[in-house]
């Protein structure tokens, strides 16, 4: 009954802002403006729930036309949004997973997987895709050497992770366990790390070369507006 009600608030809520100030790029909806998510005005679409770098992720993958209709494509805790739209494009051909934890939620046929010991076979994927996951995963450089394991040569990946500019090397402590700390020291609860300008090198280290788009920099300043991007650097990750 709780979630029949939530789901009916979220209707009438999402119908008080029918408009066109604001447009999504994963569903094409358009509202005067987007939901409140977390301490983030205008953040969130009320119809497919993506958020400010989801909708610039999708854009940018739709783009630079990265996914083809034969592109296997492993996607890491995947979000709805996106899941729903890669499932139709590619089929079976889409695999979603993630290392299945506590409060969160996942799509019916997501496979439990662990991102630092992946069941998967060598070079087996066209593409991997990972939004902000590997700040929870306290052996990232293991999970990035199955990530670029798995990709075929010349595979893409896609790993976006939080960093702070200002910071230049990245900060983790493995002494620190507790939920508490955690959220004290890194931010969040079920953070491992909090990443400095250093992480792109972490990337590299597998054997990645990285191609920057300098993405956000080429799309006009009203279209920023309109679809509500985060404003974050988009590193192509490739074997």
């Amino acid at each position: 009954m709780q979630q029949l009600r939530k789901k009916l608030k979220h209707a009438l809520l999402a119908k008080l802002l029918k408009g066109n100030n604001v447009a999504c790029t994963v569903c094409g909806s358009t509202y005067s403006s987007f939901f409140p998510y977390l301490n983030r005005a205008n953040a969130q679409c009320p119809s497919c729930r993506s958020l400010e770098r989801t909708r610039l992720i999708y854009q940018f993958i739709k783009d630079k036309a990265l996914i083809q209709p034969n592109t296997r494509l492993l996607h890491i805790a995947p979000e709805q949004c996106l899941y729903d739209v890669f499932k139709q494009q590619l089929g079976n051909d889409y695999i979603p997973a993630d290392k299945f934890e506590v409060g969160y939620s996942y799509p019916s046929d997501t496979s439990n997987v662990d991102i630092t010991s992946l069941p998967f076979e060598d070079g087996s994927m066209d593409m991997v895709i990972a939004i902000h996951v590997l700040e929870h995963v306290q052996d990232d450089a293991k999970a990035l050497q199955e990530i670029y394991r798995v990709l075929k040569k010349g595979g893409y990946a896609i790993l976006q992770v939080p960093y702070e500019q200002s910071r230049e090397h990245t900060y983790e402590d493995a002494s620190i366990t507790s939920p508490e700390a955690r959220k004290q020291h890194f931010g969040q609860s079920d953070h491992v790390r909090i990443y400095g300008r250093d992480y792109i090198n972490r990337f590299r280290a597998p054997g990645f070369s990285v191609q920057y788009a300098d993405y956000v920099q080429s799309i006009p300043e009203q279209l920023k507006e309109r679809y509500v991007f985060k404003k974050e650097e988009i590193f192509l990750l490739r074997k």
